[in-house]
Protein backbone atom coordinates (compact mmCIF):
# COMPACT_ATOMS: atom_id res chain seq x y z
CA UNK A 1 0.00 0.00 0.00
CA UNK A 2 1.52 3.40 -0.99
CA UNK A 3 1.89 6.18 1.22
CA UNK A 4 -1.21 8.47 0.32
CA UNK A 5 -0.14 11.22 2.35
CA UNK A 6 0.31 14.51 -0.04
CA UNK A 7 1.72 17.02 2.73
CA UNK A 8 4.56 17.69 0.57
CA UNK A 9 3.44 21.36 -1.52
CA UNK A 10 5.36 20.08 -4.96
CA UNK A 11 3.71 16.97 -4.65
CA UNK A 12 0.24 18.96 -4.40
CA UNK A 13 1.49 21.55 -6.79
CA UNK A 14 2.08 19.16 -9.41
CA UNK A 15 -1.21 17.41 -8.97
CA UNK A 16 -2.96 20.50 -9.44
CA UNK A 17 -1.09 22.16 -12.07
CA UNK A 18 -0.50 19.10 -14.22
CA UNK A 19 -3.23 17.31 -13.80
CA UNK A 20 -2.68 15.19 -17.56
CA UNK A 21 0.87 14.07 -16.47
CA UNK A 22 -0.57 12.38 -12.84
CA UNK A 23 -3.19 10.95 -14.06
CA UNK A 24 -0.68 9.38 -16.86
CA UNK A 25 1.44 8.04 -13.66
CA UNK A 26 -1.44 6.95 -11.42
CA UNK A 27 -3.01 4.94 -14.08
CA UNK A 28 -0.03 2.53 -13.08
CA UNK A 29 -1.07 2.49 -9.53
CA UNK A 30 -3.80 0.23 -7.33
CA UNK A 31 -7.28 1.61 -7.56
CA UNK A 32 -7.61 1.61 -3.77
CA UNK A 33 -4.46 3.42 -3.64
CA UNK A 34 -5.57 5.99 -6.25
CA UNK A 35 -9.25 6.24 -4.14
CA UNK A 36 -7.03 6.49 -0.99
CA UNK A 37 -4.88 9.53 -2.60
CA UNK A 38 -8.17 11.59 -3.53
CA UNK A 39 -9.64 11.75 -0.11
CA UNK A 40 -6.56 13.93 0.77
CA UNK A 41 -7.26 16.32 -2.02
CA UNK A 42 -9.82 18.98 -1.98
CA UNK A 43 -12.42 18.53 -4.95
CA UNK A 44 -10.63 20.99 -7.06
CA UNK A 45 -7.66 19.39 -6.76
CA UNK A 46 -8.83 15.27 -7.90
CA UNK A 47 -11.50 16.26 -10.13
CA UNK A 48 -8.77 17.04 -13.02
CA UNK A 49 -6.79 14.53 -12.53
CA UNK A 50 -9.71 11.58 -12.09
CA UNK A 51 -11.18 12.95 -15.37
CA UNK A 52 -7.85 12.90 -16.77
CA UNK A 53 -7.10 9.09 -15.86
CA UNK A 54 -8.54 6.96 -18.75
CA UNK A 55 -11.90 5.77 -18.37
CA UNK A 56 -11.71 2.09 -17.25
CA UNK A 57 -9.64 3.56 -14.24
CA UNK A 58 -11.72 6.48 -13.45
CA UNK A 59 -14.97 4.31 -13.21
CA UNK A 60 -13.23 2.00 -10.76
CA UNK A 61 -11.91 4.50 -8.53
CA UNK A 62 -15.36 5.76 -8.47
CA UNK A 63 -17.05 3.12 -7.81
CA UNK A 64 -15.20 2.53 -4.39
CA UNK A 65 -15.41 5.79 -3.02
CA UNK A 66 -18.72 7.28 -1.15
CA UNK A 67 -21.96 8.41 -3.08
CA UNK A 68 -21.69 11.34 -1.73
CA UNK A 69 -18.03 12.60 -2.94
CA UNK A 70 -18.40 10.53 -6.30
CA UNK A 71 -21.13 12.79 -7.06
CA UNK A 72 -19.49 16.33 -5.55
CA UNK A 73 -16.50 14.48 -8.07
CA UNK A 74 -18.66 14.79 -10.74
CA UNK A 75 -20.00 17.68 -10.67
CA UNK A 76 -16.72 19.35 -10.51
CA UNK A 77 -15.82 18.26 -13.90
CA UNK A 78 -16.66 19.04 -17.57
CA UNK A 79 -20.01 17.94 -18.09
CA UNK A 80 -18.80 15.90 -21.17
CA UNK A 81 -16.29 13.90 -19.00
CA UNK A 82 -19.06 13.63 -16.48
CA UNK A 83 -21.26 12.35 -19.03
CA UNK A 84 -18.94 9.81 -20.07
CA UNK A 85 -18.31 8.48 -16.82
CA UNK A 86 -21.41 8.01 -15.24
CA UNK A 87 -22.67 6.23 -18.17
CA UNK A 88 -19.97 3.71 -17.07
CA UNK A 89 -20.89 3.15 -13.63
CA UNK A 90 -22.92 0.33 -12.49
CA UNK A 91 -26.96 1.03 -13.01
CA UNK A 92 -26.98 1.09 -9.00
CA UNK A 93 -24.09 3.27 -8.52
CA UNK A 94 -26.08 5.63 -11.34
CA UNK A 95 -29.06 5.58 -9.11
CA UNK A 96 -27.75 6.25 -6.03
CA UNK A 97 -25.74 9.44 -7.40
CA UNK A 98 -28.22 10.80 -9.37
CA UNK A 99 -30.48 11.62 -6.42
CA UNK A 100 -27.50 13.72 -5.16
CA UNK A 101 -27.42 15.81 -7.91
CA UNK A 102 -28.95 19.36 -8.29
CA UNK A 103 -31.99 19.53 -10.80
CA UNK A 104 -30.24 21.80 -12.95
CA UNK A 105 -26.77 19.07 -12.74
CA UNK A 106 -29.39 16.04 -13.98
CA UNK A 107 -31.34 18.23 -16.55
CA UNK A 108 -27.45 19.09 -17.75
CA UNK A 109 -26.34 15.34 -17.91
CA UNK A 110 -29.06 13.77 -19.43
CA UNK A 111 -29.00 16.02 -22.61
CA UNK A 112 -25.72 14.33 -23.06
CA UNK A 113 -26.41 10.59 -22.13
CA UNK A 114 -30.17 10.66 -23.67
CA UNK A 115 -30.43 9.83 -27.71
CA UNK A 116 -33.00 8.93 -29.64
CA UNK A 117 -34.42 5.06 -29.79
CA UNK A 118 -32.90 4.56 -33.54
CA UNK A 119 -29.40 6.58 -32.98
CA UNK A 120 -26.24 5.24 -32.50
CA UNK A 121 -26.09 6.88 -29.18
CA UNK A 122 -28.92 4.46 -28.21
CA UNK A 123 -26.65 1.54 -28.81
CA UNK A 124 -23.20 2.15 -28.32
CA UNK A 125 -20.78 0.31 -25.32
CA UNK A 126 -19.04 3.12 -23.49
CA UNK A 127 -16.90 0.55 -22.59
CA UNK A 128 -13.46 0.66 -25.21
CA UNK A 129 -9.98 -0.17 -24.83
CA UNK A 130 -7.96 3.18 -25.34
CA UNK A 131 -5.01 4.20 -25.01
CA UNK A 132 -3.15 7.80 -24.42
CA UNK A 133 -0.95 8.76 -27.79
CA UNK A 134 1.99 9.61 -26.09
CA UNK A 135 2.84 6.27 -24.59
CA UNK A 136 5.69 3.95 -25.92
CA UNK A 137 4.16 0.57 -27.26
CA UNK A 138 6.42 -1.24 -24.06
CA UNK A 139 3.89 0.77 -22.20
CA UNK A 140 0.78 0.02 -23.83
CA UNK A 141 1.43 -3.79 -23.62
CA UNK A 142 1.85 -3.34 -20.01
CA UNK A 143 -1.40 -1.41 -19.71
CA UNK A 144 -3.06 -3.95 -21.66
CA UNK A 145 -1.78 -7.20 -20.09
CA UNK A 146 -3.42 -5.49 -16.78
CA UNK A 147 -7.05 -5.37 -18.70
CA UNK A 148 -9.09 -7.77 -16.73
CA UNK A 149 -11.71 -8.06 -19.49
CA UNK A 150 -10.87 -9.97 -22.93
CA UNK A 151 -9.38 -7.10 -25.18
CA UNK A 152 -10.67 -6.53 -28.64
CA UNK A 153 -8.72 -7.01 -31.83
CA UNK A 154 -8.64 -2.96 -32.29
CA UNK A 155 -7.06 -0.58 -29.46
CA UNK A 156 -8.50 3.26 -29.75
CA UNK A 157 -6.32 6.08 -29.33
CA UNK A 158 -6.64 9.15 -27.58
CA UNK A 159 -5.19 12.58 -27.34
CA UNK A 160 -5.18 14.52 -23.94
CA UNK A 161 -8.61 15.76 -24.42
CA UNK A 162 -9.88 12.76 -25.38
CA UNK A 163 -10.56 13.32 -28.68
CA UNK A 164 -10.52 10.30 -30.80
CA UNK A 165 -7.08 10.62 -33.10
CA UNK A 166 -6.56 6.60 -34.59
CA UNK A 167 -6.83 3.30 -33.88
CA UNK A 168 -3.92 0.29 -33.63
CA UNK A 169 -4.72 -2.82 -34.46
CA UNK A 170 -3.67 -5.74 -31.18
CA UNK A 171 -1.47 -7.49 -33.85
CA UNK A 172 0.57 -4.43 -35.16
CA UNK A 173 1.13 -3.23 -31.09
CA UNK A 174 2.55 -6.88 -30.30
CA UNK A 175 4.83 -6.85 -33.72
CA UNK A 176 6.47 -3.14 -32.95
CA UNK A 177 9.27 -1.51 -31.31
CA UNK A 178 9.27 -1.56 -27.57
CA UNK A 179 10.31 2.11 -27.83
CA UNK A 180 7.88 3.42 -30.51
CA UNK A 181 5.76 5.79 -29.71
CA UNK A 182 2.07 5.01 -30.59
CA UNK A 183 0.88 8.32 -32.30
CA UNK A 184 3.45 7.50 -34.49
CA UNK A 185 2.97 3.81 -35.67
CA UNK A 186 -1.20 4.25 -35.24
CA UNK A 187 -3.43 4.33 -37.96
CA UNK A 188 -5.54 7.69 -38.54
CA UNK A 189 -7.94 5.96 -40.25
CA UNK A 190 -10.31 5.09 -37.90
CA UNK A 191 -13.30 5.05 -39.47
CA UNK A 192 -15.73 6.82 -36.63
CA UNK A 193 -19.30 6.74 -36.55
CA UNK A 194 -21.60 10.22 -35.20
CA UNK A 195 -23.09 9.43 -31.66
CA UNK A 196 -26.19 11.65 -33.37
CA UNK A 197 -26.09 9.15 -36.60
CA UNK A 198 -29.38 7.41 -37.18
CA UNK A 199 -30.49 4.85 -39.62
CA UNK A 200 -29.45 6.19 -43.38
CA UNK A 201 -26.11 7.58 -42.70
CA UNK A 202 -25.70 4.28 -40.31
CA UNK A 203 -26.35 1.88 -42.75
CA UNK A 204 -23.98 2.85 -45.60
CA UNK A 205 -21.15 3.51 -43.70
CA UNK A 206 -18.15 2.54 -45.31
CA UNK A 207 -16.55 0.99 -41.83
CA UNK A 208 -18.64 -2.25 -42.25
CA UNK A 209 -17.03 -3.31 -45.20
CA UNK A 210 -13.84 -4.19 -43.13
CA UNK A 211 -14.93 -4.05 -39.27
CA UNK A 212 -17.12 -5.42 -37.25
CA UNK A 213 -16.81 -2.91 -34.30
CA UNK A 214 -16.49 1.15 -35.14
CA UNK A 215 -15.63 3.98 -32.35
CA UNK A 216 -18.35 6.03 -31.47
CA UNK A 217 -17.65 10.37 -31.53
CA UNK A 218 -19.06 13.25 -30.46
CA UNK A 219 -18.97 16.23 -32.88
CA UNK A 220 -16.06 17.33 -31.35
CA UNK A 221 -13.96 13.74 -31.96
CA UNK A 222 -14.30 12.92 -28.46
CA UNK A 223 -14.35 9.17 -27.95
CA UNK A 224 -17.70 7.98 -26.25
CA UNK A 225 -17.38 4.55 -26.86
CA UNK A 226 -17.99 1.33 -29.71
CA UNK A 227 -20.62 0.30 -32.15
CA UNK A 228 -21.12 -3.31 -32.48
CA UNK A 229 -21.93 -4.95 -35.94
CA UNK A 230 -24.14 -7.72 -33.94
CA UNK A 231 -26.02 -4.67 -32.60
CA UNK A 232 -26.77 -2.81 -35.78
CA UNK A 233 -27.57 -6.16 -37.30
CA UNK A 234 -29.88 -6.94 -34.56
CA UNK A 235 -31.77 -3.62 -34.68
CA UNK A 236 -31.88 -3.54 -39.14
CA UNK A 237 -31.48 -6.81 -39.84
CA UNK A 238 -29.25 -9.39 -41.87
CA UNK A 239 -29.51 -7.93 -44.71
CA UNK A 240 -29.21 -4.13 -44.92
CA UNK A 241 -25.08 -4.53 -44.95
CA UNK A 242 -22.51 -5.81 -46.64
CA UNK A 243 -19.90 -6.78 -44.17
CA UNK A 244 -16.68 -8.18 -45.73
CA UNK A 245 -15.09 -10.15 -43.07
CA UNK A 246 -10.94 -9.60 -43.02
CA UNK A 247 -10.79 -13.41 -41.56
CA UNK A 248 -6.16 -12.75 -42.00
CA UNK A 249 -6.89 -9.60 -39.39
CA UNK A 250 -8.55 -11.26 -36.98
CA UNK A 251 -6.27 -14.41 -37.21
CA UNK A 252 -3.07 -12.55 -36.27
CA UNK A 253 -5.44 -10.98 -33.73
CA UNK A 254 -6.20 -14.34 -32.29
CA UNK A 255 -2.53 -15.26 -32.53
CA UNK A 256 -1.37 -11.97 -30.59
CA UNK A 257 -3.51 -13.25 -28.18
CA UNK A 258 -2.14 -16.43 -27.60
CA UNK A 259 1.10 -15.49 -27.60
CA UNK A 260 0.59 -13.10 -24.70
CA UNK A 261 -0.33 -15.69 -23.06
CA UNK A 262 2.46 -18.53 -23.53
CA UNK A 263 4.93 -15.41 -22.94
CA UNK A 264 3.56 -14.68 -19.57
CA UNK A 265 3.44 -19.04 -18.99
CA UNK A 266 7.08 -19.82 -19.85
CA UNK A 267 7.86 -16.33 -17.78
CA UNK A 268 6.12 -18.05 -15.20
CA UNK A 269 8.04 -21.50 -15.36
CA UNK A 270 11.16 -19.73 -15.61
CA UNK A 271 10.59 -17.99 -12.47
CA UNK A 272 9.37 -21.25 -10.62
CA UNK A 273 12.81 -23.07 -12.11
CA UNK A 274 14.98 -20.21 -11.23
CA UNK A 275 13.27 -20.00 -7.47
CA UNK A 276 13.61 -23.90 -7.41
CA UNK A 277 17.78 -23.66 -8.07
CA UNK A 278 17.72 -20.97 -5.24
CA UNK A 279 16.69 -23.11 -2.82
CA UNK A 280 18.62 -26.21 -3.35
CA UNK A 281 21.50 -24.01 -2.93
Amino acid sequence: MLNVKVENSVSQKFLLNYPIEAARTLEQVATEDITALFSELSFETSAPVLAALLPEKAVSCLELMKVSYTAKLLAEMPLSTSARLYRMLSTESQEAISVLFSDKMQKRLQRYIEYPPFSVGAMLDPWVDVLPETVTVGEAIRRIKKIKHPVKCELYIIDDAYKLVGMIELGRLLTSSHHAILRDIMSRKSQPVSVHALTESLLTHPGWKTRRRLPVVERDKTLLGALEYQSVQETYGNSRIDLTHDSMENLLSLASLYWISMAELLSSLFSMKKSGKEDKR
